[in-house]
């Protein structure tokens, strides 16, 4: 009897010793983990890319939002968010018991509900839209501009806002048990910080939108530093919704200010700088009889209309042709070419990490010893082509004497909005003072008297120059002409260079000038 109790009691203790050895196994195994985990359920509420901001810190992207309210499933809280549902959808969510997020149009704080404004990557129109780009439907891949070129920095700084719940095993709320709010970087401030002003940019936007240019550019530098303050190109598209702009005309997705095309006469302050530093007189005079002939080829002003004599000034004021033939017939061209090599004509121009304008064209110096191709060049025309950026560059040279590189990027953020700001760029010496000095005030006259009228303002100086430039390009019999207006104000002690170029114009006068003068005149009215 005893060795029978003795072994039923071996047998027990053998038992609970393996029992117990199975519950500290589970208790330390993945099966515990997993027991762990199905207690928690984590609803994601908004996902935040981060942030570009202009110069001021003002919000380009993620400046709108939306409110998110964050649902415990309970019939309290049916009366607050049942005009956001159908009553079939209220009553599967409230009966499954799992948590869930709803977009509403109000704030809704009580112990059911918990509302969260969470940012929206874009807003429409979108400031900037051609330098900032957009997203892949997942807003995660950049697909153009910034959003492209630094696609791995906006992710990596990228955040998350999330809300745990205490869950049962079946992952259904328990009542009464506290919500925790998780943010993942979410509140973080990194991002790239860029030279545009939002209030030029907007002005810039605006004025193209308002005028009758269909497709084209505008472009807004400061003069100091060369940092573009605003840069537009229509038409533009939703980033939201690319879908709608894929098989629209005038090209929506491309920056028309870094694509190169025909200038026209805009160009000829450049050929008048190279002549003064040439030694040439502003009072230099020329009988124009409406064209001229060289070579086997005759070369005429608008309409074959006769300017009569005329000087530099004046020759600027009419645009003459004939006036700038004859000029750069008698100059030292290996001048000119100096000054748009030293401009960058000709060469693409890296407006940020990746990001190239097109190279545009000027002719070589073997070219040009062919008259007709130097008679071209005279008035803008034949082989040279330019960007909008470099047409700014180059106004930037003819206003001040100096060049310097045009720059978009300020520098970027970290968590704590603490800027890293790119390196400086010092400007070079490119034109001497008197140059500067008479082509500020040949540039303003033909504003004020010449064939630029519709820049003229009463409330600033302005200065600058027109083009109408023939593309060799035709629709419906008639050849598309690139019409331009380029220049600067207040036009004495020059702040800002302004470029507009329409795609498909009139002239630089009709199409473009009542641009600059409104971008001109809304600056003044903010700085």
């Amino acid at each position: 009897m005893l060795k029978r109790a003795i072994s039923l009691y071996i047998i027990f203790g053998v038992s609970l010793a393996v029992l117990m050895g199975r519950i500290v196994y589970l208790n330390n195994s993945e099966y515990s983990v997993a027991s762990e985990n199905n207690t928690v359920r984590t609803l994601t509420v908004g996902e935040k890319r981060a942030t570009i901001y202009d110069r001021n810190y003002v919000k380009l992207t993620n400046s709108k939002s939306k409110l998110v309210a964050v649902v415990t499933p309970a019939a309290g809280a049916i009366p607050h968010i049942k005009k956001y549902m159908s009553e079939k959808e209220l009553e599967e969510k409230i009966k499954a018991g799992f948590p869930f997020t709803l977009e509403v149009n109000e704030r809704i704080n009580n112990e059911l509900i918990r509302t969260f404004e969470v940012p929206e990557r874009y807003s429409y129109p979108q400031p900037a839209i051609h330098i900032i780009g957009y997203t892949d439907s997942d807003g995660k891949t950049g697909v153009s501009g910034l959003e492209r070129a630094y696609n791995s920095f906006l992710n990596d700084n990228s955040g998350t806002l999330t809300v745990s719940f205490q869950a049962d095993a079946k992952g259904r709320i328990l009542p009464g048990m506290d919500k925790t709010i998780n943010d993942d970087n979410y509140s973080s401030d990194a991002g790239i910080v860029l030279t545009v002003d939002s209030k030029i940019q907007n002005i810039t936007q605006r004025a193209l939108k308002n005028s009758k240019i269909e497709s084209g550019c505008a472009i807004v530098m400061h003069v100091d530093t060369g940092e573009i303050f605003a840069l537009a190109s229509v038409p533009d598209y939703d980033p939201d919704n690319v879908a709608l702009s894929l098989n629209k005309e005038n090209s929506p997705f491309i920056n028309k200010a870094f694509q190169s095309y025909c200038v026209g006469s805009v160009f000829k302050p450049l050929v008048v700088a190279a002549a003064l530093e040439n030694g040439k007189s502003v009072n230099t005079q020329y009988e124009c009889t409406g064209e001229i002939t060289v070579g086997d080829t005759v070369f005429s002003c608008y309409n074959r209309q006769s300017h009569g004599k005329v000087d530099m000034t004046g020759a600027l004021e009419q645009s003459c042709n004939t006036y700038f033939i004859n000029l750069i017939m008698n100059m030292d061209v290996e001048l000119l070419l100096s000054l748009c090599e030293s401009i960058g004509l000709g060469k693409s121009d890296e407006i940020y990490n990746g990001c190239f304008t097109s190279s545009g064209a000027i002719p070589k110096s073997e070219q040009l010893r062919i008259k007709g191709e130097l008679a071209n060049l005279a008035f803008g025309q034949g082989r040279l082509m330019m960007t909008p950026v470099q047409m700014l560059k180059m106004y930037h040279v003819l206003a001040t004497g100096n060049y310097i590189p045009t720059k978009l990027i300020r520098g970027f953020t970290d968590y704590k909005g603490i800027i890293t700001t790119q390196k400086e760029e010092l400007p070079v010496k490119i034109l001497s003072d008197s140059t500067v000095t008479a082509l500020r005030e040949m540039l303003s006259s033909v504003v004020e008297k010449g064939n630029a009228d519709k820049a003229c303002s009463r409330l600033v100086s302005l200065a600058g120059k027109t083009g109408t430039a023939q593309s060799g390009i035709h629709k419906n019999g008639k050849e598309i002409c690139r019409t331009w207006f380029a220049g600067f104000f207040p036009s004495h002690n020059p702040h800002y260079i302004v470029v507009v170029m329409s795609e498909e114009g009139e002239s630089g006068n009709i199409d473009c000038a009542p641009v600059f003068k409104e971008i001109c005149e809304e600056i003044c009215t903010v700085h």
